[in-house]
């Protein structure tokens, strides 16, 4: 599968279009396409498969037409509408895909699941709200999870030895869970950054129903790294924005600290 530019017409640059706006409870789904070769970037969950095929209805497309589909990472509310997209390729961290499998076939086990999490987010015990969140994102995993969702696994490229098509660049930010990778499109035009849930929001403190960071320490430093890039951000559970680039003395930015859990 190529979107790349040596392919295209003179002048035809990436454009990237959300197809589902991320909010409180849903991720962000986008389109990315030069026009003739078009990808998904997370593919949401199974409530939402028709939604998805409506937006890619709006811009002429079926799910036939995509060519591949990009995971920043294998939480519930971004995955589990790969199977929409049998023809394509699938680009995702595997270290992601393990973690995240494994965690949720620990949430299925009726007695002692909460213990059995606590390897998967050892700071728990810092966040007041932690054991609220663990036990919806229990519900959700058991309403929804299915890994025949996820799409056959012949379909998959793993992201930390195969390389996107020219013009998209994954950058790893692993604060959130590990192995999550944030997308940038780097086109010759104005940079796109598709951020998944490294940042879930403009404003960090947006109640977004999702776990609290794997690694707060480094989920702060991945929000800043991106922010820090500038450009068109769509975050994973909010309204896209433009962020200015960091100062060139790399002076911090006002108001995007993360705060105290």
């Amino acid at each position: 599968m190529r979107l790349a530019r040596r392919s295209r017409k003179a002048g035809e640059l990436l454009k990237v279009k959300a197809l589902l706006t991320g909010n409180w409870r849903g991720a962000t789904a986008a389109l990315i396409t030069d026009g003739r070769h078009h990808m998904v970037v997370d593919s949401g969950m199974p409530h939402e498969a028709q939604l998805l095929i409506t937006a890619l209805d709006r811009e002429g497309l079926k799910p036939e037409d995509i060519r591949g589909v990009i995971n920043t990472h294998f939480h519930v509310d971004h995955v589990l509408n790969n199977s929409l997209f049998p023809r394509s390729l699938i680009y995702a961290p595997q270290e992601s895909y393990d973690w995240c499998r494994s965690l949720y076939a620990d949430l299925q086990n009726e007695t002692g699941w909460e213990k059995l999490t606590l390897k998967y987010y050892p700071e728990t015990g810092d966040y007041k709200q932690a054991a609220g969140l663990m036990a919806q994102l229990r519900k959700l995993a058991l309403r929804w999870w299915d890994p025949r969702r996820l799409g056959d696994r012949s379909q998959y490229r793993w992201l930390e030895t195969s390389p996107l098509p020219e013009g998209l660049e994954a950058i790893f930010t692993s604060g959130h869970v590990p192995g999550h990778a944030s997308i940038v499109v780097r086109d010759g035009g104005p940079l796109t950054i598709i951020a998944g849930d490294t940042l879930l929001n403009r404003e960090e403190d947006a109640q977004i129903l999702t776990m609290i960071p794997h690694n707060r320490a480094q989920s702060i430093k991945d929000r800043a790294r991106l922010l820090a890039l500038g450009g068109r951000i769509l975050p994973g559970h909010g309204e896209e924005f433009v962020a200015p680039a960091a100062p060139p003395d790399g002076g911090e930015e006002s108001g995007e600290r993360l705060k105290d859990p």
